[in-house]
């Protein structure tokens, strides 16, 4: 409990002298005891008999890891800015500043929620007449109440009712959201998320493109809640921290052209398209790491903090398009792409941004991540050449 307080004043910029005064003979005690243990385990594994084994090595020495781990870089901050002092300085407009905080104060509600009901299925169905979750439910609640009693919102959407719905006629933005994807994960306590797409009632919805979103943002619930959102500069991240306030932990995201993390959906593409099953034959030729756990959500957001990546989710015949457009791959498309990233419809190769939005329900394919290994995908699964 010491160490744990001084490192959480530490990470949150907390200048508690008294609590540093306090615990500094506890970090002393437990320093020299953290030295003592590492010299008893040298010690002992110099005077352990070889019994003919070979010792095994991790190929990089750091972390006593496999090479192909990916480790956080991040250092400690003394501070961390809030999302009013970024927002002052990275989201001019007010009207988004408002809704912005009303969707952050969706997703803390979305994260108590989680927290405390377990996951059953609901007594009532989808527009698609798929059995809910009760987490499913209580999330899609929770938003279309931020979208009905919101002075921003002037219609929305909802991945699991499709269709538009007016709210206030004075409002400013059209809203579309996918409550709790990963529902077929969630059980499993994984990482799952809510998508959100916003539009500008000028544009609307129906017509539109992705490239006609104002912002996007995507929430991740996993051990923490983290929040990632386009602004008028680039994309940030938000942390959910004590006392329920948000911190920026990252900001200006920029993920690299090259990678070598992929995360393949729809594998069963691979048995009727060639290229697909040639592009992750590449992969792991390549000794690319597979970080993949069926969760949209979490598994293109590691491309904001590995700052690298690739997702891909092709069709075929017998393995049709899921995705949905407005709901799905829009929003993270905007994120991606203001990140330095590439998308793909994965159709025409070119950006799923500039798919027009022809219905609330459309499907598409996508390729989204570090730009070359989309270029990959485009050339491969495509047999489009990289302009």
């Amino acid at each position: 409990p010491t160490l744990s307080r001084v490192a959480a004043a530490g990470a949150y910029g907390i200048n508690d002298s008294q609590t540093r005064s306090r615990d500094s003979y506890a970090l002393t005690g437990a320093a020299m005891l953290g030295f003592a243990v590492v010299g008893i385990l040298g010690a002992s594994r110099k005077s352990l008999p070889n019994r003919g084994m070979k010792p095994c090595y991790a190929e990089d020495d750091a972390y006593g890891a496999s090479h192909t781990s990916f480790y956080t870089d991040a250092v400690a901050k003394d501070k961390y800015d809030t999302i009013d002092e970024v927002m002052g300085k990275s989201l001019k407009d007010p009207k988004m500043q408002g809704m912005v905080h009303e969707l952050l104060d969706a997703c803390v509600k979305i994260t108590e929620a989680l927290r405390v009901n377990l996951v059953t299925v609901n007594d009532a169905s989808n527009a698609f007449g798929d059995r809910q979750l009760t987490v499913d439910v209580i999330a899609d609640d929770l938003l279309w109440d931020l979208a009905k009693k919101s002075k921003f919102v002037c219609e929305a959407s909802s991945e699991e009712e499709p269709e538009i719905l007016k709210t206030n006629p004075d409002g400013q933005y059209v809203l579309c959201w996918d409550p709790l994807d990963g529902s077929s994960i969630v059980d499993n306590n994984w990482a799952v998320g809510t998508i959100v797409g916003v539009w500008d009632k000028s544009t609307g919805l129906l017509g539109a493109t992705g490239r006609d979103q104002v912002m996007s943002l995507v929430a991740l619930y996993g051990p923490r809640t983290t929040v990632f959102m386009t602004m008028d500069d680039g994309v940030y991240e938000f942390t959910l921290g004590p006392g329920q306030q948000w911190i920026c932990s990252r900001e200006k995201i920029e993920i690299k052209k090259e990678c070598k993390i992929f995360a393949p959906a729809n594998l069963r593409v691979a048995q009727e398209v060639d290229g697909y099953a040639k592009l992750v034959d590449h992969y792991m030729t390549n000794k690319y790491t597979l970080r993949y756990s069926g969760g949209m959500v979490p598994d293109v957001c590691q491309q904001f903090t590995k700052l690298q990546g690739v997702f891909t989710n092709p069709t075929s015949k017998a393995s049709p398009a899921k995705l949905r457009l407005a709901f799905e791959a829009a929003p993270f498309g905007r994120l991606v792409e203001m990140a330095g990233g590439k998308t793909s419809d994965g159709v025409s190769g070119n950006s799923v941004l500039d798919v027009k939005i022809e219905a609330v329900d459309q499907r598409t394919a996508l390729a989204i991540g570090s730009a070359f290994e989309v270029d990959r995908f485009n050339e491969m699964v495509l047999q489009k050449v990289p302009a």
